[in-house]
């Protein structure tokens, strides 16, 4: 029989969940600039996390330890991703967008002409060109933000490693779920975070890197462009890269060049493609059994919220989205 005390108390509790929810939410959206070094740090710490503590067993000082894991990070973006954007946002930033609509444009002329069916309607072809000419500029501006919030992540970052048996019990006190499903949120967590702060980025550079040694052999375009394309292009589920190089080795035939349209079809097949269903299969799958639309929606939903950090932290927020209702469903609805 529940008494009126009993509902009191829990309308007290509600009360106070509800109050501490919105402050949350205040906060959350008042430091909403600084979500992605927050991300970043977290991303970061589970990353480092067992390497620290593997130093640390072998008897390395706490604050030695943090610092040498900091520096090698520090050193690692800084030098290859600063030198990689930098030239990145050198040709973004003059690159037009028209160009591909006009390739496109050469391209479906050539279709229709041949083989007399409107294969693509225009305004959809304008769409998608109007859709990449917002993108990119959105990219170069959050280019000019990425050094702050380097700088902030690491400095979070280093408190985390600090206190990081204190940090993890804390988290593990305030999940409301038992043993069984805390394990298994701290375990697919580590794996979501190694399967995209990781395997996508890697996959992403290695497909864009070996499509742009193509394009520049086979003088089909700006080679770091439409690399960057190809690379953004392998996160489309089915069609992937083909998207990008199909189009310029028919651009290469239109235009007489066979032999380069050949050797571009010959490559897309059988390097980009082994990549794109091979490396990715088995590495996505192997960590965390990623679904082929996360990574797609996660980086056109992560670029809109964070930037240029949305291509890594877009696929994971929607990851450990999916997870949590996962846990959710089997902690409060299946029992």
């Amino acid at each position: 029989m529940y008494t009126g005390k009993f509902f009191n108390e829990k309308a007290k509790s509600i009360g106070f969940l509800l109050v501490i929810i919105s402050l949350a939410g205040l906060i959350v959206y008042e430091l909403r600039y600084f979500s992605s070094s927050v991300l970043g740090a977290f991303t970061l710490y589970m990353i480092l996390r067992k390497p620290f503590n593997k130093l640390l067993a072998k008897g390395w000082n706490k604050t030695l330890t943090i610092t040498y894991l900091l520096v090698l990070t520090f050193l690692f973006i800084f030098i290859v991703g600063g030198g990689i954007t930098s030239v990145v946002y050198a040709k973004i930033s003059q690159f037009n967008p028209q160009m591909i609509l006009e390739n496109i444009r050469q391209i479906h002329e050539t279709i229709i002409q041949n083989v007399e069916y409107n294969i693509i309607p225009e305004d959809i072809i304008e769409k998608g060109v109007q859709w990449l000419g917002g993108v990119l500029p959105g990219l170069i501006s959050a280019t000019g933000n990425v050094v702050a919030n380097v700088i902030l992540m690491f400095f979070v970052l280093f408190f985390m490693l600090h206190a990081n048996e204190k940090l993890e019990q804390g988290v593990v006190n305030l999940l409301p779920f038992s043993e069984e499903n805390t394990h298994l949120l701290k375990k697919e967590t580590n794996n979501i975070i190694i399967s995209n702060a990781i395997g996508i980025p890697v996959i992403m550079a290695l497909q864009g890197s070996l499509a742009a040694l193509a394009y520049w052999f086979t003088n089909a375009g700006d080679p770091i462009i439409w690399g960057l394309l190809t690379g953004f292009a392998g996160l489309i589920p089915v069609v992937g890269t083909a998207v990008i190089w199909v189009p310029l080795s028919i651009n290469l035939f239109i235009g007489g060049d066979i032999l380069n349209g050949a050797l571009l079809l010959v490559w897309g097949c059988c390097v980009l493609s082994l990549i794109e269903t091979g490396l990715r299969m088995v590495f996505l799958k192997k960590y965390a059994n990623v679904h082929p639309l996360i990574p797609l929606f996660g980086v056109i939903f992560g670029i809109n919220l964070f930037g240029f950090w949305g291509i890594i932290f877009g696929p994971l927020v929607i990851s450990v989205f999916l997870l949590l209702v996962k846990i959710y469903h089997h902690e409060f609805v299946k029992n």
